[in-house]
């Protein structure tokens, strides 16, 4: 991907949320909390302003300086439409007010200026000539006869302010940074408002410090992940970017969401053509050069491409329903202009790293591989490529493979930094990354800015499957890199898993994206996360920045320059209750909750408690995909043979459902029914040995005999286990509450129990933890009411929904709350997606209309 901007080297300051949150949620800073700045002659006022675009009103205070008490000095901007023959008082848009009466100062900055640079402003009391001079970017407005007071005391405030009788608020959406107080020559104060988080603005000559309320710090959106949404949709799903509108598109198996950027709108473009059988390892790529969407999936043996037709709603190519035998998980691809080519490159699969450069030519619809020339490309996947020069020239770097292809012989992570020249088909090798920590592979895509001559890319072990992407910049002509802005916690489960990494010129920011697919549920869930360019390397998290003062936990906010410039706002704007023991009480302690937008395709777990990502270190997973983790994260369930895993899961769940374990005769009759008794016993005992050995990996956790049934001993203390936590709030339903309710649903968010595994002793125990769990959760919705809880009945159902997807029940409790949310259109959506499910498994239509279903609210 080809990155075209030009970058900010300082990239801090402080942000003022205006109109578009409540009064009280608006951006104030005090520079002087405890007083006021105290003159004794001439001084003056500097500091650099911006605007943030793309909103709606951009009427209010950029300062209020109070005189004593009794006089306010203010600077105002009204954007208002230009009046021809107006004064310049109306057609001006900053206008400086003292007292209650407009001044001579009135002018207006050209609104790129506004948005796309830093704006210099000075401020000068001059009390020899009684006069206030402002100097606007080199230009100078003075205003005579002030009257202003040889000694006074100043209050002086940037945004709304709350003091006395002068107290204002409303501010536009604006930034500030590097506000000083000269006397003279002589810088006297200066706050540089670098900060990354808390209430105040450091002052770093007399520690005079700012008091500000609401912050919005610039510098913390450059180094820190937002998260932007958590997605479920249907089918293998795969992601495109349409860098040209912005906008990301995620191609699901019955429709394409169409994620905007600029302001988070999220909409769904159902299939006229019906399902598409999207296989697994499919891609999607946008092409901005014939503004088309193209979803592609490759075997040695077949290879299709099918493009989307956004006015008929459909896919022109549906792909075959066959015996898969993939041969390119994870490969890198890229569109070049120069050919009208879609190029595949690299992959894995068929235990076979793939070096073939794989080639679809756009205007005749054929696909060739290419013979390449030069330094030998080494078979791998889990690399990185972007384009440069209008797709003349490709760079791929890193991955994971060996030297001849085959997975038996010693593959290994790669570090090489590759150009291909599209013309010549020739690789060059540039350099090996000097790598500073353990191994690491990439996402898929190289964000490269050809100007500065470096990329961007996101990083993360192969080794673990809680892992993490860190963001990488490097540099396109010597091996150094450093690790830029904070990380993502990422699942990492090989073909089942995948990362990229996107640049929007508009918006001016890094996105990032995670999809992990559960083939039992056929269902893959995406993550997006964006992070302001430049990214910040500097930030640390534990300076002096107040630990102490309370962040607003409502906000994250991204603005940025865009193109010419879109400034993007996202104010993740919700406030939950914490810690809540009984329905309907109301809780004042406040946690972050993200934004989210619902859909009947999107399943968000947010809870109105702090929720544990997935638990690093020795954990025991039974809900969704069987994973065992030892002490230092690694999941060893890999090193499991398909009988010691069914041994191990029969004995850990009779020791955690009966507290007893399980006889060594039903241990024989479940798994050794067709054998001999001799034969039976030594296999039962031969299996059991190597089941100890390989649980002492884990530590904590001890088969045993003790009491004459096999049995898994753990320590619950040191080890997580999720299945134990559920027996634990199903014993206690009748003390269930919010808290432990939305702890059920944190379980099972993962999957049904054992989701990809089928026994026959297993299914009742299946069937029954599924009933029970649509039980209890149907039983507390019927006990809270819909205006305190809405959003929260919203998780129930689509926790139901898990385990039943045409649970009537469920789909009224969504439809009633989203429409109690004023989300009309997503509860017609969620019937009428209810209604094509219920249809496929019952072959008979349902028999209430949204109407109906909605009645007694």
């Amino acid at each position: 991907m080809l990155l075209t901007l030009t970058a900010k080297s300082q990239s801090y300051g402080l942000g003022f949320l205006s109109h578009e949150v409540v009064a009280d949620q608006r951006t104030s800073l005090d520079l002087f909390p405890k007083g006021g700045y105290a003159s004794s002659g001439s001084f003056k006022i500097s500091f650099e302003m911006s605007f943030l675009s793309d909103m709606s009103d951009y009427y209010g205070y950029i300062f209020r300086i109070v005189e004593n008490g009794q006089k306010n000095i203010d600077l105002i901007h009204d954007k208002r439409d230009f009046r021809p023959g107006a004064s310049p008082a109306v057609n001006n848009h900053f206008k400086m007010v003292i007292n209650d009466h407009f001044t001579h100062i009135a002018f207006s900055i050209d609104d790129r200026k506004l948005l796309n640079k830093w704006n210099k402003f000075t401020l000068s009391f001059d009390y020899e000539q009684d006069r206030l001079i402002l100097e606007v970017n080199g230009h100078q407005y003075t205003e005579y006869r002030v009257h202003l007071n040889n000694v006074s005391l100043y209050k002086i405030f940037f945004g709304i302010n709350n003091y006395l009788n002068y107290s204002t608020n409303d501010c536009p959406p604006f930034k500030v940074r590097n506000i000083r107080i000269w006397n003279g020559d002589k810088v006297s104060y200066f706050w540089p408002l670098n900060e990354t988080n808390g209430n105040l603005a450091h002052e770093i000559i007399e520690g005079q410090n700012g008091q500000v309320a609401n912050p919005l710090w610039i510098r913390s959106l450059h180094h820190n992940w937002a998260p932007l949404q958590n997605i479920t949709v249907k089918g293998a799903a795969s992601v495109a970017y349409n860098a040209k509108e912005d906008l990301l598109y995620i191609i699901g198996a019955d429709s394409l969401l169409v994620y905007a950027i600029n302001d988070g709108e999220i909409s769904s473009i159902p299939y006229s053509s019906g399902r598409l059988n999207l296989l697994p390892s499919n891609q999607s790529i946008y092409n901005d050069n014939n503004h088309t969407l193209y979803n592609f999936y490759i075997e040695d043996k077949y290879k299709q491409v099918t493009t989307f037709n956004f006015n008929l709603k459909k896919w022109n190519v549906n792909y075959q329903t066959r015996s898969l035998s993939i041969d390119y998980w994870n490969a890198n691809n890229f569109f070049s202009a120069i050919d009208s080519s879609l190029y595949i490159i690299g992959g894995y699969g068929q235990l076979t790293y793939k070096n073939t450069i794989n080639r679809y030519h756009i205007p005749d619809q054929s696909w060739n591989s290419i013979a390449a020339k030069g330094d030998y490309f080494c078979p791998r996947y889990l690399a990185a490529a972007g384009t440069a020069d209008s797709g003349k020239t490709t760079y791929l770097l890193g991955g994971y493979g060996s030297y001849k292809g085959q997975q038996m012989l010693n593959p290994q992570n790669q570090y090489d930094f590759m150009r291909f020249d599209i013309k010549t088909k020739i690789f060059k090798k540039i350099y090996d990354l000097k790598v500073h920590e353990q191994d690491f592979v990439f996402a898929n895509s190289l964000v490269i800015n050809t100007k500065k001559r470096t990329f961007s890319a996101l990083i993360f072990s192969n080794h673990h499957y809680n892992s993490h992407l860190k963001l990488i910049e490097g540099y396109l002509d010597h091996p150094d890199y450093k690790i830029v802005g904070d990380s993502i916690p990422y699942a990492f489960h090989d073909t089942h898993s995948f990362a990229n990494l996107y640049f929007s010129p508009l918006s001016q920011k890094l996105i990032a994206v995670t999809l992990l697919r559960s083939e039992k549920n056929n269902q893959t869930t995406v993550k997006l996360y964006s992070l302001l360019y430049p990214p910040d390397s500097t930030v640390d998290n534990k300076s002096h920045a107040a630990k102490d003062v309370k962040q607003p936990t409502w906000i994250y906010f991204a603005i940025a320059p865009i193109g010419i410039i879109t400034i993007v706002l996202m104010i993740l704007y919700k406030k939950r209750q914490a810690a809540i023991s009984e329905p309907g009480k109301k809780i004042t302690e406040e946690h972050p909750v993200p934004m989210h937008t619902e859909h009947p395709l999107i399943t968000t777990y947010s809870f109105e408690h702090p929720v544990t990502e997935e638990k690093q270190g020795s954990a025991i997973f039974l809900f969704g995909d069987l994973q065992l983790f030892n002490a230092d994260g690694e999941d060893i369930i890999k090193n499991f043979t398909s009988l010691l895993k069914e041994l191990f899961l029969v004995i850990l769940i009779y020791s955690l459902r009966s507290g007893r374990g399980i006889s060594p005769e039903k241990l024989i009759e479940l798994l050794w029914f067709d054998k001999s008794e001799d034969s039976a016993k030594n296999n039962r005992s031969a299996n059991l040995s190597k089941l100890k050995g390989l649980l002492q990996q884990v530590g904590n956790i001890h088969l045993s005999k003790d009491t004459g049934n096999w049995k898994i001993d753990i320590d619950h203390t040191v080890i997580y286990v999720d299945y134990y936590e559920y027996l634990q709030i199903v014993a206690n339903q009748k003390t269930l509450n919010k808290n432990s309710i939305a702890h059920l649903i944190e379980i099972v968010q993962r999957g049904s129990l054992l989701s990809n595994i089928e026994y026959p002793w297993l299914d009742p125990i299946k069937s029954q933890i599924s009933n029970e769990i649509v039980d209890i959760v149907l039983a507390y919705a019927s006990k809270i009411n819909i205006e305190e809880n809405a959003e929260f009945l919203i998780k129930l159902a689509n926790c139901i929904f898990v385990f039943d997807s045409v649970s009537e029940e469920a789909m009224i409790i969504k439809c009633r709350s989203l429409v109690f949310l004023g989300k009309h259109s997503l509860a017609k959506s969620t019937y009428e997606s209810f209604l094509k499910e219920y249809k496929l498994i019952y072959d008979e239509d349902f028999k209430k209309n949204f109407h109906m279903i909605l009645e007694n609210q």
